[in-house]
């Protein structure tokens, strides 16, 4: 076995590792296991830091979903060492996930294990810089394996659409996933930033929070439709986590009795959000 095979299987595993230690962090201080770790949990600082864009706790359950669906195309990723193609061994030939790939996702677990003490620590700006730089590296994860995927797409069609789907069901739907809710909780740490930190109203940093987020989601509407169709046409997992976020929003802040404007407005984004779904099915 060659430099380059040791090395691939290394970060391979390494991926593994540093996911699931972050896991089990995430999960220590969530539940409040690691009490001599962590001063409190997510959760609390979420209340004391409250903004008219926070959703509903249940909301956060898709936590449990998005690392279900990372563990899943990891152990994908990992079983390729045992199986074989006619090119040689599947984890390297071709090389659809490579170790530029695996490089970002290990860089991403130690931002998010590092976005965990500056949150439990309640250092909100450097959170908030941490986040965006998770969101980024998933987002870079994302293009490589686009990248790479297109490359080998015709090969792949020919004999082995079974490892296509699998690319681009665990894979990138998988990162998809994870990349929008994570760009949603940076805009969410964004308000707080604006509120508790530059004396910015709640109602205009969560009004500045929305609007960013609605010319994000026509951007990328745009993109995904005119641009960069034949990459992303089966990314199908962003707009189900745009209006899970904003339905949990809407359910904590949205007051029938006494309505606010970004109350109405988290409202009409989340119908926005079911828009551009409906219309990407179409076109699909």
């Amino acid at each position: 076995m060659d430099t380059i095979h040791k090395l691939k299987i290394f970060v391979m595993f390494l991926s593994l590792a540093t996911f699931t230690v972050m896991v089990i962090l995430n999960a220590g201080n969530a539940t409040g296991l690691f009490k001599g770790l962590f001063r409190t949990t997510p959760g609390n600082i979420s209340a004391k830091y409250n903004t008219d864009f926070t959703p509903a706790g249940w909301t956060f359950l898709i936590w449990n979903v998005i690392y279900a669906w990372q563990l899943a195309w990891l152990l994908y990723a990992l079983s390729g060492i045992c199986r074989r193609n006619e090119l040689g061994c599947v984890y390297i030939k071709p090389d659809l996930l490579p170790i530029p790939f695996y490089v970002m996702w290990i860089l991403n677990n130690g931002l998010n294990v590092g976005w965990l003490f500056l949150w439990d620590r309640e250092y909100l700006l450097p959170a908030l810089v941490f986040l965006a730089a998770l969101t980024l590296t998933t987002c870079a994860a994302l293009f490589i394996s686009h990248q790479v995927l297109s490359i080998h797409s015709s090969w792949l069609v020919k004999g082995h659409k079974a490892e296509l789907w699998l690319i681009r069901i665990l894979v990138q739907n998988g990162l998809v996933l994870y990349a929008t809710w994570t760009a949603i909780a940076t805009l969410l740490n964004f308000a707080i930033v604006l509120i508790y930190k530059w004396n910015v109203s709640n109602e205009t940093a969560t009004t500045a929070s929305l609007s960013i987020l609605a010319l994000n989601l026509v951007i990328w509407f745009y993109l995904e439709n005119f641009v960069l169709d034949k990459y992303v046409r089966y990314n199908l997992t962003i707009y189900p986590v745009v209006i899970i976020a904003l339905t949990g929003s809407a359910c904590k802040n949205f007051s029938f009795s006494s309505p606010t404007t970004n109350g109405i407005f988290i409202g009409d984004y989340e119908d926005f959000g079911k828009g551009l779904e409906k219309s990407n099915g179409t076109r699909e």
